[in-house]
C-alpha cells in the first residue's frame, strides 16, 4: 500500500492543476459557510434567526455546516474525475500494469484518493463549523449533533463513488465531467420527483438524496416538521449500499475490460 500511495504522490507532486483544484475545493468550504453565517448575522435574516433560533450556535452548527457543505463539495468529484481519466489519457494505467501492478492495485490507488479527499473535506468542514460556532454562536462548545458531519461525509463518499464509476466507464475527462454535473445538478432531482410522485417516500432513498434527507437546513426543519420520512439508519444504510455497490462495479469494470 505504501508503494501505491508513493506512486500516486509522484503523479501529482508537480501537477499544478491538481494543487489549484484541491486548494480551491478546500477553500470553498470555509468561504461558503462564512458567507451564509455573515448573512444570518445581519439584516432581515438576523430577525428570522432570532425568532427560530441561531443555526450557527452549538449544537445546531453541525447540521447547518453539513447542510451547506453538501451543496458546495462538487469540486472534489471533478478533481477525482480528472485524476482517474488522466490515467487513460496518458496511458499511465497501462504502464503501471506493465511495471508489475495488479489491476486491483489500480483501483486501490483511486480508492485512496476517494478516502483521502473525503477525509480532507470532513476535517476542513468540521474545523470551519467549530470556528463559526465560536464566533457566531452564543452557546458553549458541544459535540452533540456531530453525527450530521458524518452524514455529510457519507454523502460525499457517495458522490465520489459516482464520480469514480463514471470515470472508469467513460474514460474521457470532458464527457465524464458533463455526465457527473448533469446527474448531480439535474438528473437525480428529476428522478427523485418522479419516484416520489409515483411511489412515495422511497424516492428519498436515491444516492445523493439519501444524504439530503438527513441534512435539512435547521430553520427549514423547524418550519417543516416531519420532513424526514424514514429513520436515519435507513438513509445511512442506503448510502453504504451505494458506496459498496459502486466500488464493486468499478472493480468489475477494471478487472474485465481493456486498459
Amino acid at each position: 500500500m505504501k508503494q501505491i500511495i508513493y506512486a500516486e504522490w509522484l503523479k501529482v507532486k508537480s501537477y499544478r492543476t491538481f494543487w489549484v483544484m484541491v486548494s480551491l475545493a478546500l477553500l470553498v468550504i470555509p468561504a461558503g459557510n462564512y458567507i451564509v453565517a455573515d448573512k444570518f448575522s445581519s439584516g432581515e435574516l438576523n430577525k428570522v434567526s432570532k425568532m427560530l433560533g441561531n443555526p450557527f450556535s452549538f449544537p445546531e452548527i453541525w447540521l447547518t455546516a453539513a447542510s451547506i457543505n453538501s451543496y458546495i463539495s462538487v469540486l472534489f468529484g471533478l478533481l477525482l474525475i480528472i485524476l482517474v481519466t488522466n490515467e487513460y489519457t496518458y496511458r499511465t494505467n497501462r504502464q503501471n500494469v506493465i511495471d508489475g501492478w495488479d489491476r486491483k492495485e489500480f483501483v486501490y490507488a483511486k480508492l485512496c484518493w476517494l478516502v483521502g479527499l473525503s477525509l480532507a473535506a470532513l476535517a476542513v468542514a468540521s474545523g470551519s463549523a467549530l470556528v463559526l460556532g465560536i464566533v457566531y454562536g452564543g452557546r458553549p462548545f458541544s459535540l452533540e449533533g456531530f453525527s450530521y458531519m458524518i452524514y455529510y461525509w457519507l454523502q460525499l463518499l457517495v458522490m465520489l463513488t459516482i464520480a469514480l464509476l463514471i470515470s472508469v466507464w467513460v474514460k474521457r475527462a470532458g464527457l465524464s465531467i458533463v455526465l457527473f454535473l448533469a446527474y448531480n445538478m439535474m438528473l437525480e432531482q428529476l428522478l427523485v420527483m418522479i419516484v416520489k410522485f409515483n411511489f412515495g417516500n422511497i424516492g428519498g432513498l436515491l444516492p445523493l438524496q439519501s444524504g439530503d434527507e438527513l441534512l435539512p437546513f435547521p430553520l427549514v426543519g423547524k418550519m417543516i416538521p416531519g420532513a424526514v420520512s424514514y429513520d436515519a439508519y435507513v438513509y445511512v444504510s442506503a448510502m453504504l449500499v451505494y458506496i459498496g455497490g459502486g466500488i464493486s462495479l468499478v472493480f468489475r469494470k477494471i478487472l474485465k475490460s481493456d486498459l
